[in-house]
């Protein structure tokens, strides 16, 4: 048995963000979320330490500044508590059943507080790959509200176009 648990440095987040917020603007993404649950926390893990042991969790990352975690109650001190620093912002319908749900903004409205909205480009990181980028394995219903704040998708050419009339 080794005398001392191994330990992953608390400054090797804050550097694998800034990797995943690379590869964000190469490929043209205004937010990445990245949704997890017990059976499927490795992605969410890997950028913030933070394994959601109770039900659901969805880290909303920007281009800068400290992305958002998106939990339910019981999750509340464990997110708090991940090396990387995040925004904790409860969302009580990621909380197991019976618990209270009576303190929550929509899903839509906070997403929106976090920069999503008409026209966005929005990356959903799960935890499995498909041959069509449509297909998204994070629940319908959180795919659901992104497509409806988002807007229709536009051929990737256009997006492309309006992507450059931005910067």
């Amino acid at each position: 048995m080794p005398a001392e648990r191994p330990e992953i440095p608390a400054g090797l987040y804050p550097r694998r963000l800034a990797r995943l917020r690379e590869r964000a603007e190469a490929g043209r993404y205004d937010r990445l979320v990245v949704w997890a649950d017990r059976e499927h926390s490795a992605n969410l893990a890997y950028l913030s330490g933070f394994d959601p042991r109770f039900e659901e969790a969805l880290l909303v990352l920007g281009p800068a500044g400290e992305p958002a975690i998106l939990v339910g109650n019981e999750n509340l001190a464990m997110a708090a508590a991940a090396p990387l620093r995040m925004r904790t912002v409860t969302y009580q319908h990621f909380s197991l059943p019976g618990q209270p749900r009576d303190r929550t903004l929509p899903l839509g409205e906070i997403l929106a507080a976090e920069g999503i909205g008409a026209g966005s480009r929005v990356g959903v990181i799960g935890w499995k790959t498909y041959p069509s980028r449509e297909a998204i394995d994070a629940p319908a219903y959180i795919v659901d509200e992104l497509r409806r704040l988002t807007g229709p998708a536009r051929p990737r050419r256009e997006r492309h176009r309006a992507a450059d009339r931005r910067r």
